[in-house]
């Protein structure tokens, strides 16, 4: 983190006030203050004002005694000072940002502003949540609002598997039509699409997000390398793929399939590098929902059985697996990397959660038809998407209800996922009203601000727009 002095907001007089001797005071602007007008005079004014503002922000700089940088550079050892450090690190990328841009866009463009952002400082929660019809479209809401962020059309029949990478950054959707289509939860872009010989019934995203892992009906099983198209692993069975789960490195593919022509449902861990089975179960009914432990150790299966099956995969002689009676028709399940949480969406409205290492548990009967649920990855929230059109999350703790979003959209979805993500917390929020309100003064409008991963570390990203023609 650079130790650099905090710098107070531009103070400036508005046109035609006074200034505090009585004499008249030349026009001043905000910051990010704008002359609205003719091109021509306007890109001489927005050179000139930017080199004016560059010249204050760095007098400011040059002016802070010794005193007041040890003062900053304790301050950021706290949360709030951390934040306002963050604040005016924001301010100072919009000026360099907005300079840059507005002369290459000229009076009319869209650009990025982005700063890195301490993890602590962010909330881990649930960013969007992805619904497929039997139209073939896909709806993408915003989890923190309700409104519905795009509205695409991507199949010519059922979407019937939907599945969002571990980042929040990609959906992809699958159809009986024999499509898979990949698009940008932020954007709603289509970024790829694939065909496959079969319906599709079941995808899965490597935890990098550059594999993708495809079921059929017919039980055709293939992991797609999205970046450069090959395919890393084909699996021909006799049985429909009904879940797909990659392990938290992305080496182990767990596949369940659904007995065809009187054969038994089957569970399979694969090996991806391969496809060799390294752990191979069957099962009286079928199983349709995998979670992985966080050290891959563990794998929880299940179905329509009242009890989800924990399977040892750590080849522990000692450890032996175990069944947990979590719910009659379990449907889906997730488990925290941050603790040994199972939690369960039952098909009789009783969502429950386990904690595997002392066998604590608790139910809570929910309002609605549950169709998907996911831990967000601190492993502090629950996120429950329901039938009806609207979200629930509640605390991994208790259970108890944290918030409740109706979804802006009237589509009847056959297919769900929930988008993990981040937002900055309610005293990052806070802070950044001020600085946001100087660069709309200027002519731009400004986006909800994202968070985004690049690499190790997390950036937040305001999307600026400006129209001055």
């Amino acid at each position: 983190m650079p130790n650099r002095p905090e710098a107070p907001p531009v103070s400036m007089a508005k046109d035609g006030e006074d200034g505090e001797d009585g004499e008249d005071a030349p026009p001043k602007r905000s910051l990010f203050g704008f002359q609205r007008g003719g091109s021509e005079k306007k890109k001489e004014f927005v050179e000139s004002e930017f080199a004016r503002l560059r010249s204050l922000q760095q007098a400011r700089r040059e002016e802070a005694s010794d005193a007041d940088r040890r003062a900053h550079i304790e301050a950021t050892a706290d949360r709030q000072g951390r934040i306002d450090h963050l604040v005016e690190r924001f301010r100072e990328r919009a000026l360099e940002v907005l300079e840059v841009e507005t002369k290459q866009q000229g009076d009319a463009g869209r650009c990025d502003i982005d700063v890195p952002i301490d993890e602590d400082l962010l909330v881990h929660t649930f960013t969007h949540v992805a619904m497929g019809d039997e139209q073939g479209r896909l709806h993408i809401m915003d989890a923190l609002n309700g409104d519905l962020l795009h509205d695409v059309t991507l199949h010519r029949n059922w979407c019937t598997a939907l599945s969002s990478s571990r980042d929040g950054a990609l959906v992809a959707s699958g159809s009986l039509d024999r499509t898979v289509k990949v698009v940008s939860s932020e954007s709603g872009e289509l970024l790829g699409d694939l065909e496959v010989d079969e319906p599709v019934s079941a995808l899965a995203f490597s935890p990098s997000g550059e594999q993708l892992a495809i079921g059929t009906t017919a039980g055709g099983l293939f992991v797609h390398d999205l970046l450069d198209g090959h395919v890393l692993l084909e699996s021909e069975q006799e049985k429909r793929v009904t879940a797909l789960q990659f392990s938290p490195d992305g080496t182990l593919l767990a596949v369940g399939a659904q007995g065809l022509n009187g054969t038994q449902p089957t569970a399979r861990v694969l090996r991806v590098q391969d496809g060799e089975v390294v752990h191979a179960l069957d099962h009286a009914s079928v199983l349709d929902a995998f979670s992985f432990s966080a050290d891959g150790a563990r794998l929880a299966c299940g179905g329509l059985d009242p009890e989800a099956l924990v399977v040892d995969l750590s080849n522990d002689d000692d450890v032996e697996d175990r069944s947990v009676d979590v719910v009659t028709g379990s449907k889906v399940l997730a488990m925290s990397h941050v603790d040994d949480l199972l939690v369960s969406a039952g098909r009789d409205g009783w969502l429950r959660m386990v904690d595997l290492a002392t066998d604590e548990r608790f139910e809570v009967h929910v309002e609605g038809t549950m169709m998907d649920v996911d831990i967000a990855a601190d492993g502090l929230e629950v996120g429950i998407g329901y039938e009806q059109g609207h979200l629930e999350v509640r605390s991994a703790g208790d259970g108890s209800l944290a918030r409740r979003m109706d979804l802006a959209t009237d589509m009847t979805p056959i297919s769900m996922t929930l988008v993990r993500g981040q937002r900055p917390g309610e005293d990052v929020d806070e802070a950044l009203p001020p600085v946001f309100d100087e660069i709309k003064e200027g002519g731009f409008s400004l986006a909800v601000p994202h968070v985004k991963a690049y690499g190790d570390a997390w950036h937040l990203v305001v999307s600026a727009s400006w129209a001055w023609a």
